[in-house]
């Protein structure tokens, strides 16, 4: 049974027990609460830094791309999102539990403390309800007796502090890691928040920087269209240069990679692969060749088509670098202004490929134009020998040049392309000295020897040649006589010179470049007397601007001797000519015995060939003769009966023996050896023609035997005339001699 004091709890009392049981839970809840807030927070920031940390590591393992990198940001920001909402909403669950849920889930840690709080919270409420059956006294001595409980208990035990303390530790470790990182490696930091954060592209610091030469200015290779392409890599930072408070590190294509810090060394690679992209087609790989420490090389084969390629080598990448495919410039016209010494106008020609027409004379101002196919930059010229003349711009694609010619030259021409900056391939241009040499002449004598009388006509041929044209003509004739005895005993020569000028017309406008002319020297008019040298010499005169030049030919000598001497001569070449064709005679005749029999085909075919060099033979002997024959005529030797024999009796059969009668006889003796019937017509024919020749060559051997009897009569005869000539001087001289001493007083 309850006591008096128990029983005489009031309202007040019960109303002042559960206000301060709202309040101690209260506090509770709210200290639950700050708990709960603590872990989420620890927790998230453990798995934000553990992600952070994770992405830190992967960049700088991986170094992925921009895009690559905002896709794993993405990622881990969501992953890192969801995970601390899923933790959270467990956490914070019990901070929204009310008084009895709370007090129910304390039960669970302190047994019997939960229905204490059910009975200072719930049992007062039974007082307020009509028609309970529940007796008030005994409710307010429960809640009284409950809520000294709850005042006697210790809050501050229900509590865990090490879950506190830990989860505390937890987040300020996740806060310190961030900080010691930065800390300890402010520029990994600095990196890591400028690549993840604000979307940089600077890169991780490497062991190898590759750079490729020969790079444009928006880091472009230009390769020429359809050739083969070199390009070099080189790992020795070559175009590493400061930029504001960067390095930059060029010849790696657009845009530029930028440093913080210049690196002390740069490792070369084991090797370089280079990956081409063609944007139409399949791609290529390859690795370029080591060629020196540090320097790589690879040849692109030849494309019409632009193309981009990629390269890695060590811990280094970069590109696609394009590979921009150019036409080279060339040469579209180049034109040539010629002003020649002598010319008042200069002279403009276009260049072919005549290579007559870069031949100029010495001292010629030359005026060269070169015109490229593109916008030029820059235009060299090499000359070989010599220093290269300057050359003055005139457009965008046109260079001139002016230089005078004093010796062949040989230009090589190299154009750059201002576009591109590709250089032309190497044009040759030749520009040749043309030497005005001195006239080129001739002189000849046709129909004389070496050997000519006092009365003879010496035919003179000159021919001259020159590069411009001739001025004048003439043949210098020397003759030298002995005079008499010197001094010393010896024979004195006497030598007079005269020019003959020969004449010919000459256009200014049309200048002779070449000229012949015929001089006969009639020796009758003025005789030579017999032991004298004539020499004669043609000169020629050029039109040269320089002045004139004077050409000579080779001199061609005389020596005078009697018509007698001269014509012995004569009488033992045609001697000799005939005992010539004295055996030509016999080794026809030879032939008869073998064509009267029954000859072989190999016989008949030696015959033919036998006869085929006979009748080349007289051909020859006709033409010895009748040079002869033009030599005794012009020389005035013999008589004009003499003469006339020689002609009609010698030289005109052996023509007439050798295109007629000996050509038939070849063709017969060649049917005949074809001829299926030895014995038929073929045979007759061919023995016909032998005998016809055999007779005619003895017919002319009778008339150059005739012809000579002729001459030694004549000769003969002449002989005694002289004897008889000398015979009456010798007379004469004998009768003066006589009658002189007879008138003459002082002998006795």
């Amino acid at each position: 049974m309850p006591t008096l004091n128990e029983a005489t709890t009031t309202d007040a009392t019960i109303a002042e027990a559960r206000g301060r049981l709202r309040a101690e839970l209260s506090r509770l809840r709210r200290r639950l609460r700050s708990q709960l807030a603590l872990e989420v927070l620890a927790e998230a920031l453990a798995i934000a830094v553990a992600a952070g940390a994770a992405l830190v590591l992967l960049d700088w393992s991986l170094r992925p791309g921009l895009a690559a990198r905002l896709a794993l940001l993405a990622t881990a920001l969501a992953a890192v999102a969801a995970l601390v909402y899923v933790r959270a909403s467990r956490r914070l669950a019990p901070a929204r539990l009310d008084e009895l849920s709370l007090a129910l889930t304390l039960d669970r840690h302190r047994p019997g403390l939960g229905q204490q709080v059910a009975d200072v919270l719930q049992l007062p409420g039974l007082l307020d309800e009509e028609g309970s059956d529940a007796s008030p006294a005994m409710i307010r001595l429960a809640v009284r007796r409950a809520s000294e409980a709850l005042r006697s208990s210790d809050w501050t035990q229900l509590w865990n502090p090490g879950r506190t303390i830990a989860y505390a530790a937890l987040g300020t470790f996740a806060l310190i890691v961030p900080v010691a990182f930065a800390t300890i490696d402010p520029d990994a930091a600095r990196l890591s928040f400028a690549r993840w954060l604000r979307g940089s592209e600077e890169r991780w610091p490497q062991e190898t920087y590759l750079t490729v030469m020969g790079l444009d200015a928006r880091g472009r290779l230009i390769a020429p269209r359809d050739e083969r392409t070199l390009v070099e890599v080189r790992s020795d930072l070559p175009l590493i240069e400061p930029t504001a408070d960067r390095w930059s590190v060029g010849g790696r294509g657009e845009p530029p990679l930028l440093l913080r810090s210049k690196p002390k060394t740069s490792r070369a690679p084991g090797a370089v692969t280079v990956r081409e992209r063609a944007l139409q087609g399949p791609s290529r790989s390859a690795t370029m060749t080591e060629t020196a420490p540090s320097r790589y090389q690879y040849e692109f084969p030849p494309s019409s088509d632009s193309s981009t390629f990629e390269l890695t080598g060590g811990d280094d990448w970069l590109g696609p670098i394009p590979i921009e495919r150019v036409d080279r410039p060339a040469l579209a016209r180049t034109r040539i202004r010629v002003k020649e010494p002598g010319t008042a106008d200069p002279e403009s020609r276009e260049v072919d490929d005549a290579p007559s027409r870069l031949l100029f004379l010495p001292d010629s101002e030359v005026e060269l134009t070169l015109e490229g196919t593109q916008e030029l930059s820059d235009a060299k010229i090499i000359v070989n020998p010599g220093a290269a003349p300057p050359l003055t711009r005139t457009d965008g694609r046109t260079f001139t040049t002016t230089w005078t010619l004093r010796e062949a030259v040989t230009l090589e021409i190299v154009l750059t392309s201002s576009e591109t900056g590709l250089t032309s391939k190497p044009s040759f241009l030749s520009v040749g000295l043309l030497r005005d040499r001195e006239p080129r002449v001739t002189l000849r004598a046709m129909g004389v020897g070496g050997r000519v009388t006092p009365v003879a006509t010496i035919p003179l041929t000159l021919a001259a040649t020159d590069d411009f044209g001739l001025a004048a003509l003439r043949i210098q004739a020397d003759r030298s006589v002995i005079a008499g005895e010197a001094d010393a005993g010896k024979p004195e020569a006497q030598t007079k010179r005269s020019t003959i000028a020969i004449p010919f017309e000459s256009d200014p406008a049309r200048p002779t470049l070449d000229h012949q002319a015929r001089h006969d020297v009639a020796l009758q008019s003025d005789p030579p007397p017999v032991g004298a040298v004539l020499r004669f010499t043609a000169e020629a005169d050029d039109q040269c601007a320089r002045g004139v030049q004077t050409g000579r030919s080779g001199v061609l000598a005389f020596s005078v001797v009697s018509p007698d001497e001269l014509f012995y001569e004569i009488l033992i070449r045609q001697r000799a000519e005939r005992a010539k064709f004295l055996a030509i005679l016999e080794a026809t005749e030879k032939q008869t015995p073998a064509l009267e029999g029954d000859p072989k085909v190999e016989e008949i075919v030696a015959m033919a060939r036998a006869e085929q060099g006979a009748g080349r033979q007289l051909g020859q002997i006709a033409g010895r003769v009748a040079d002869a024959l033009q030599e005794m005529k012009l020389n005035q030797v013999g008589s004009p009966k003499s003469q006339r024999l020689l002609q009609h009796g010698v030289v005109d059969p052996l023509r007439n023996l050798a295109s007629g009668p000996m050509a038939q006889l070849q063709a017969s003796l060649q049917a005949f050896a074809s001829a299926a019937d030895r014995n038929g017509p073929a045979k007759d024919e061919a023995r016909r023609r032998h005998a016809e020749v055999v007779t005619t060559m003895k017919t002319i051997l009778e008339q150059m035997s005739q012809w000579e009897s002729f001459v030694d009569v004549v000769n003969q005869v002449a002989e005694v005339i002289k004897m008889e000539q000398k015979v009456l001087r010798e007379t004469e001289q004998a009768r003066e001699s006589r009658a002189q001493e007879v008138f003459d007083d002082d002998k006795p």
